[in-house]
């Protein structure tokens, strides 16, 4: 049974809690919505990528019904140069997604340096100076979280010991 109080300062501030809490419930949902990537409104096979036209980014392949992270997701540029990490959820196994990517990232005109298929697999492709390496794992309630980083490809570092030989590397700005 709901009983009601007289207004007082007590009952206004659980009023002005309440009403808050139903805003940032209601604000949430819409984030969480508008963080889905939507990348197709017409039925694809499960792990097809997505159509082309309906992505964001048009050089890597992303699963259809793919749902971005944005709090871990972090991009700088567009299209066919942006540098940056994806991270999203798909509903594929981990398996489902490895296969996926393997066979897809060629079609994007990527190519394969390295592949790990493992717990958490790793996968490393170049493309165009640039370097993309793929973690898959599996996520708690089923499908696999996906993080994707997409860098310049580095040069050779100067090794004095071995001229012309030595790791990649990648120094951060200063």
């Amino acid at each position: 049974m709901l009983t009601l109080s007289p207004p007082g300062p007590k009952n206004t501030a659980k009023l002005k809690a309440a009403a808050a809490l139903i805003g940032t419930m209601i604000l949430l949902q819409g984030c969480g919505e508008t963080a889905s990537l939507s990348l197709s409104s017409r039925s694809e096979p499960q792990g097809a990528p997505a159509p082309s036209s309906y992505a964001q980014f048009t050089d890597v392949p992303v699963p259809a019904g793919a749902s971005m992270d944005l709090e871990r997701t972090l991009v700088l540029g567009d299209r066919e140069s942006w540098i940056g990490r994806l991270v999203y959820s798909t509903e594929l196994a981990p398996g489902r997604a490895y296969d996926f990517f393997f066979s897809e990232m060629p079609r994007f005109g990527w190519t394969a340096v390295t592949t790990v298929r493992a717990a958490t697999s790793v996968l490393t492709y170049t493309r165009d100076g640039r370097a993309a390496t793929i973690q898959i794992g599996s996520r708690t309630l089923g499908g696999a979280r996906v993080s994707m980083t997409v860098s310049p490809k580095g040069q050779p570092a100067r090794n004095f010991a071995s001229p012309g030989g030595g790791p990649v590397e990648i120094r951060p700005l200063k």
